[in-house]
């Protein structure tokens, strides 16, 4: 992006956006900028308040998605510690009637070898805690969200080392939530901000809250935007330079 002059700002919240004759003016905390196109890759809530005066009915259909919080507990353990007390595979989830603290565990290790690349001698996992309408864990010590973790991974997999070191992690209104609609309702919200020229939605409240589908949606998004804007000298193979 900033070989072909594009410039990364942070830290420069957007307060709101004005369509105009010639693109989009954009009120930051800092000044305002003008701009051909613009992608909303912001939680649903944000895009709503965006959205309210250029297109009220996707406004509406963006602050009806709801959202959970979670906790995010990482465990490292010593490799030698956690041979064959780990399986096979990913990691594993829990259905609520099994009545644990956490709700999925992650074997970061076996996930991505890059961490398993980066520290040979460690094994890392991640557990999940908290679901939609329960946040009692956003509350809790940190020490406490380790230990429930421990507790439920022994029962879970036979798991009994301790960690070497551990990080909590709290992502409020961090997971969008899919219920029955809600494939209807994102094609409403793309129905109504496809009729405002050069602007695109895209992330986890749509069609997916894992990476690859976050990624792919923000392709479609830039693909979508690319393709009606007039195109620039440089990327045109025949222009003159």
């Amino acid at each position: 992006m900033r070989d072909r002059g594009g410039e990364i700002r942070t830290g420069t919240p957007v307060r709101r956006l004005t369509r105009r004759a010639d693109g989009w003016e954009v009120t930051t905390g800092t000044g305002v900028l003008h701009a051909d196109a613009v992608i909303l890759a912001t939680p649903a809530w944000s895009a709503s308040a965006l959205l309210a005066a250029e297109s009220p009915t996707a406004s509406a259909e963006l602050a009806a998605i709801e959202y959970a919080s979670m906790s995010l507990v990482t465990l490292a353990f010593r490799r030698s510690d956690v041979a064959g007390a780990v399986p096979a595979g990913s990691g594993f989830l829990v259905p609520p009637v099994e009545g644990r603290t956490i709700k999925a565990s992650t074997f970061a290790s076996h996930k991505w070898q890059w961490i398993a690349d980066g520290a040979p001698d460690l094994f890392v996992l991640r557990t999940s805690l908290g679901r939609y309408g329960d946040e009692e864990h956003l509350d809790r010590e940190d020490a406490e969200l380790v230990a429930a973790s421990l507790k439920d991974l022994g029962e879970a997999v036979g798991l009994s080392a301790r960690p070497v070191a551990t990080t909590v992690t709290r992502w409020i209104d961090g997971l969008p939530q899919y219920p029955v609609g809600h494939h209807a309702r994102v094609a409403r919200i793309r129905d109504a901000v496809a009729k405002l020229p050069g602007l695109r939605v895209c992330g986890a409240a749509y069609g997916g809250v894992g990476i690859p589908a976050v990624v792919a949606d923000a392709w479609r998004a830039a693909d979508e935007v690319a393709a009606v804007l007039p195109a620039s000298p440089q990327d045109d193979p025949g222009a003159e330079h």
